[in-house]
């Protein structure tokens, strides 16, 4: 069985983004730009139009934990909708980028106009919280070159390519470790012969064989 899946959820259909750029409102940011922050309440669907948005948080501490990186196609915001709840983190413009605003009025307007989109939300929902699920059960089960592992063969199946950009601060902030951890956890990688370094990237050696790897060296079978 294999380890690829969607990291986080599934990309708004272009043909979905056009009944909804009728709705909303083209937002443009620029890189740095807070969009929100953990603790709004505003409702509103946020959908990414244009370069690339950080979604994460700072802990008291001041450090910051990168949750995802969200891209032209997705969604932020469902759960001030459907469930009336505050923003749980900070999205940030990570690149100058346009996101489309649908306040609620317009949203519900939407809904009934094109239940469709109501349904792809759903959905996107529900996949949002099973990686969100996985992602948990890796924190309490697996050591930390094996979380790295899987999240490099994740990404390198998103983005159809052996070698994946990610600086080892990516890595760090993704898992939720220090760069010193991060460091140790790679160069793990690379001595199992999974990986090797290249410049301001990480090149998997064998698919199959990190595929085999990951099968072997979880605490769970695969779904």
């Amino acid at each position: 069985m294999s380890y690829v899946k969607a990291l986080n959820q599934v990309v708004m259909e272009e043909s979905l983004l056009t009944l909804c750029n009728q709705f909303g409102t083209p937002t443009e940011y620029e890189n740095g730009a807070m969009i929100h922050n953990r603790g709004d309440l505003k409702p509103g669907l946020s959908i990414v139009l244009a370069g690339q948005v950080k979604v994460g948080n700072y802990g008291v501490d001041g450090n910051y934990q990168l949750t995802t990186v969200m891209e032209r196609g997705d969604t932020f915001g469902e759960f001030t909708l459907y469930a009336s709840l505050a923003r749980t983190h900070h999205a940030q413009a990570m690149s100058d980028c346009n996101v489309l605003q649908i306040n609620e009025s317009r949203f519900r307007k939407l809904e009934v106009a094109h239940p469709e989109v109501g349904v792809f939300l759903t959905r996107n929902l529900a996949i949002k919280l099973h990686a969100t699920l996985e992602r948990l059960d890796d924190i309490l089960r697996l050591p930390t070159h094996v979380q790295l592992a899987k999240l490099i063969y994740q990404t390198s199946a998103a983005q159809h390519t052996t070698a994946v950009r990610l600086r080892q601060s990516d890595y760090a902030e993704r898992l939720g470790v220090t760069v010193l951890t991060a460091h140790k956890a790679l160069n793990k990688l690379v001595s199992l012969s999974l990986i090797r370094k290249q410049y301001g990237k990480v090149e998997i050696v064998d698919e199959a064989a990190m595929s085999e790897w990951l099968n072997d060296n979880t605490s769970l079978l695969p779904v």
